[in-house]
């Protein structure tokens, strides 16, 4: 091997460079990484042809964030060969900055807008999402958040199953129920339904098996029924 030879492999087992093309189809995904100048006669530029690029997880677990075109890169070349190149992401450009400066933020960003974020300073996670965007957590067996406090803003709410709340209850707007109401005012008489306001009622009410507008009363004297109330 002469010395322009092994000073060529030597420049091509680590070099910066660009994608120029992405294949997501092929197995596995490759991409073509531009590098170097054409017109420099001591560092010339090439162009790959399909080489695999690097991703944080491919076993077990695995993991999908695929390069993007113009998106910079290390090339690297085991013996100096970029057929056999790898390209690993990862480098902010001027095209490409980094979405934060903070050190102590941990943030992903998305070509949409979304963001992904958690500030270990102030202990706060954070998910921005764009306009129309929704959200889907499948969870077979069962979801428990623990808080103090939660808060949920939304022009409507459904709950699409029994519910159960093991502590009090405050409703500050109206409250329509569809299909009926069955409750228990406890055991011993210690806890009782109050009504603070007036209440109107369409049907009938009754009370220890006595209707409201249709019971009678007995006269005084001859214990005759009178005619219900109107």
């Amino acid at each position: 091997m002469d010395a322009n030879e092994f000073r060529r492999l030597i420049v091509n087992l680590i070099r910066k460079g660009s994608v120029v093309d992405v294949d997501l189809t092929s197995n596995p995904p490759t991409c073509r990484v531009s590098v170097g100048d054409p017109d420099d006669t001591e560092n010339p530029g090439l162009t790959t042809n399909w080489i695999p690029f690097a991703t944080t997880r491919a076993g077990t677990t695995r993991e999908w964030s695929p390069l993007t075109k113009g998106e910079q890169v290390i090339l690297l070349c085991p013996m100096g060969d970029p057929a056999q190149g790898i390209a690993v992401a990862g480098i902010n450009s001027d095209a490409a900055p980094a979405p934060s400066h903070r050190a102590d933020k941990h943030l992903r960003a998305y070509p949409d807008g979304a963001q992904l974020e958690y500030d270990h300073a102030a202990h706060a996670l954070t998910a921005t999402l764009p306009e129309g965007a929704t959200v889907l957590i499948v969870a077979p067996g069962a979801v428990n958040v623990q808080t103090k406090t939660a808060t949920v803003q939304a022009e409507t709410i459904t709950l699409d199953g029994d519910a159960t709340v093991t502590k009090s209850l405050t409703v500050k707007g109206p409250l329509t129920f569809e299909n009926g109401m069955t409750g228990s005012a406890g055991e011993g008489g210690g806890s009782v339904m109050r009504i603070k306001g007036a209440a109107d009622f369409d049907g009938e009410v009754k009370s220890q098996g006595i209707s409201l507008p249709h019971h009678q009363h007995r006269e005084q004297g001859d214990g005759e029924l009178v005619s219900e109330p109107q």
